[in-house]
């Protein structure tokens, strides 16, 4: 099968790609960024140069027709559901079977978080487009969330907790990134919403009592809010739609909206999904330095 990955360089991506490699999969990773993908990817993918969102650029068109299957992940940001929505209607023009990559569940809907609407938004222009589809729809990312805990573990000694006494069931991308192929290779999934989760929904603090005990660090846990999360990824550099954004989730989550859990996982890759304890004693160097 011959299957296209949009935003194959970015944190999920290569973790799809490489999945379907390992499947047997012939893999064509999209990038406007050729120096990146050539560090970030697997060899035996087959690298496509385009920007996706220059509609002058025939090169996924002629990709999408040549394609069994696409999956559409695009990075968050104010335009996400109109460069997503175009994308969809290339697809329907050649008539390829599109996988879209979309947000938690707990927001996705029309009232939730600004990107999360927008993830509703082109759910439901997929599903009406007429394609074969499928939508993925993992929850917070360990490589997000933990990732930043053990760089403020590393340089100041803190873990700062945003969600008080709320869990989330984070999920690996290397996971999601086997889901995301089985379902890619496999048209009997489709029209499904996976809902892709890790095996538990710890607190922060169990997290730094994880961290603690696998890695011999012993991270402060500092309460903050939000809106203080916002402030400081501002004062880091993010766009303010960027901040507004991990505000909003932040918020969201703190309200235990995404302590669910589900098997689809386990469902999809045939093992259960690696938990946060497997990632943080895999990673042991990212507390460490």
């Amino acid at each position: 099968m011959r299957i296209l990955v949009l935003g194959a360089t970015g944190r999920l991506g290569p973790h799809v790609v490489r999945a379907l490699l390992a499947d047997g999969q012939q893999t064509r990773a999209v990038s406007r960024d050729p120096e990146r993908a050539r560090t970030v990817l697997p060899d035996g993918a087959e690298l496509v140069t385009t920007d996706i969102t220059d509609d002058a650029d025939t090169t996924l068109d002629r990709e999408l027709e040549a394609a069994d299957a696409a999956l559409l992940l695009t990075p968050h940001g104010p335009d996400m559901a109109a460069v997503q929505n175009a994308v969809i209607d290339r697809a329907v023009k050649v008539g390829t079977r599109v996988v879209k990559v979309s947000g938690t569940s707990a927001g996705i809907g029309p009232t939730g978080p600004d990107a999360c609407r927008q993830h509703h938004e082109s759910e439901q222009y997929l599903a009406d487009s007429g394609l074969a589809w499928s939508v993925i729809r993992p929850n917070g990312f360990m490589q997000t969330l933990i990732a930043a805990m053990a760089r403020t573990t590393r340089e100041k000694g803190i873990i700062a907790n945003p969600l008080g006494g709320a869990g989330i069931s984070l999920v690996d991308c290397a996971d999601v990134g086997r889901a995301a192929a089985t379902v890619l290779a496999d048209p009997t999934k489709d029209g499904r919403h996976w809902v892709l989760t890790g095996p538990a929904a710890p607190t922060y603090a169990e997290i730094a009592a994880t961290i603690r005990a696998e890695t011999g660090a012993d991270p402060t846990v500092v309460e903050v809010t939000p809106e203080q999360a916002r402030q400081a990824a501002r004062a880091g550099g993010a766009t303010e739609w960027e901040a507004h954004h991990l505000a909003e989730m932040l918020a969201m989550f703190r309200t235990g909206a995404s302590e669910y859990v589900t098997d689809d996982v386990a469902e999809l890759i045939g093992t259960t999904p690696r938990s946060v304890t497997d990632f943080v004693r895999d990673h042991r160097e990212l507390f460490t330095g």
